[in-house]
């Protein structure tokens, strides 16, 4: 039983690992995905600025209406500021527009004086607008030189903010001059979010240990209240039926020898109306004595049972499958069980029909037994009802199994339960049973 304790307390604690890890998944992968576009955000602000500071001290000083008409020096003086610049691998290509849509200048000759509609952005751009920077593939009419490249960041500012004739600066840089910064944001935030998660884990692990052992103990201490009840109980009950069977049931024998001679008023003798009361009380002994039983003595020990409702006149069907795979405690708890439920049937259900079955499930062993009897309610039955129902239900509790019963009036009752292989934990109607008998204990 420890060892089922101990195995229930660690199935609990890899349950709660478990989901800790789930949680830390569902977290993490949003979290990543959310962390990824801070870091490509915060790039790509980077490479607007540089493209900015670019636009304003290095372009900036030199644009001249030459540089409109086409003059060679105005282009000579471009390409001796952004020399430097393009010798940069991270940088690919560099254009100057006008309002036009006119290339006035691109580090690839080719370019300078191809004219290509401007979009809407670009427009409010001249007027005064933000930069633009966008990350992809570059599959536009200008990008005759960039077609079939890998993606590229390209990135629109202003130049010559505040002059007569503003024009556009425009730069292309590889894709890692934004996602080489976003990786090494990455690796240096999921570390950290990591270990907090872990930590956060671990605090939450130890008083969620700490609490499935306190459980633990609350179940073994009751478990131990509820064997020495029924302990008690049992030993109680071989006394009265020892103190019956040495005492009065020898002193009604000596009675009924001495009285064979006499007859009463209606012809029968009084040593037959003892001998009847004897037989009585011999069952009554039967019933308050039982020794523990094992597994292979457990169907011969059912088997006397059924043969006392057949005796009533009750037809009982039986079916239990063989050998079963039970120890003594649990093949006891089932005896007594089904002992207190055909004696149930017997004295209140009125029943034809009964049906009694031992088999495996799934690993475990059920014992069901049905009537068709009057069946009752189980939240306004008897105390007497209760008193049994509470007794089994303790007996099933204390070995760890689950005990079931559906009943309704005039429709017969059902009673079973499943012992065997680990303990199982008591559902909505083992409570149910309880509850009942707590309403008849106050009543």
């Amino acid at each position: 039983m420890l060892r089922e304790e101990g195995s229930s307390v660690r199935s609990a604690i890899l349950k709660f690992l478990l989901t800790g890890l789930v949680v830390l998944l569902t977290v993490s992968i949003p979290a990543t995905f959310w962390g990824r576009s801070v870091a490509q955000n915060l790039a790509k602000q980077e490479v607007l600025e540089l493209t900015q500071r670019l636009a304003d001290y290095a372009i900036g000083p030199v644009l001249n209406p030459d540089l409109a008409a086409g003059d060679k020096s105005a282009v000579a003086q471009i390409d001796a500021r952004m020399s430097p610049w393009m010798s940069d691998e991270m940088i690919l290509r560099i254009k100057v527009w006008d309002s036009n849509g006119t290339v006035l200048y691109s580090d690839v000759g080719e370019l300078i004086g191809e004219t290509f509609p401007l979009e809407e952005w670009a427009e409010e751009m001249l007027a005064g607008g933000p930069g633009v920077v966008t990350l992809g593939p570059q599959d536009e009419g200008e990008n005759i030189f960039e077609a079939g490249s890998e993606d590229l960041v390209e990135v629109y500012v202003l130049a010559g903010a505040g002059t007569d004739t503003p024009l556009l600066f425009e730069m292309y840089f590889h894709a890692d001059v934004v996602r080489l910064p976003e990786h090494h944001m990455l690796l240096g935030m999921i570390p950290v979010f990591l270990v907090a998660l872990g930590v956060l884990q671990a605090a939450q692990l130890i008083p969620g240990i700490a609490l499935a052992k306190r459980v633990q103990r609350y179940q073994r201490a009751r478990r131990a209240l509820l064997q020495q009840a029924i302990e008690a109980g049992e030993q109680e009950r071989v006394r009265l039926a020892r103190d019956l069977h040495d005492d009065i049931i020898q002193d009604l024998a000596g009675l009924a020898y001495a009285l064979d001679s006499s007859t009463s008023a209606d012809g029968s003798a009084p040593s037959e109306i003892l001998q009847g009361s004897i037989r009585k009380l011999r069952e009554v002994t039967s019933d308050l004595y039982s020794t523990p039983v094992n597994a292979a003595e457990l169907p011969a020990a059912l088997s006397v049972l059924v043969e006392r409702t057949r005796s009533k006149g009750i037809r009982t069907r039986v079916d239990i499958a063989e050998p079963l795979t039970l120890d003594s405690r649990q093949a006891t708890m089932l005896y007594r069980v089904g002992r207190e439920a055909l004696v149930n049937i017997m004295k209140h259900a009125d029943a034809k029909h009964v049906q009694l079955s031992l088999k495996p499930n799934g690993g475990f062993w059920t014992l069901n037994i049905a009537d068709d009897g009057l069946g009752f309610d189980v939240l306004k039955g008897g105390k007497e009802k209760h008193f049994g129902l509470r007794m089994m239900s303790d007996a099933a509790e204390m070995v760890g199994a689950r005990l079931e019963l559906a009943s309704t009036p005039g429709g017969g009752t059902s009673l079973s339960v499943t012992t065997g292989g680990r303990p199982i934990a008591m559902r909505e109607h083992d409570m149910l049973i309880d509850e009942a008998v707590l309403s008849a204990g106050r009543a």
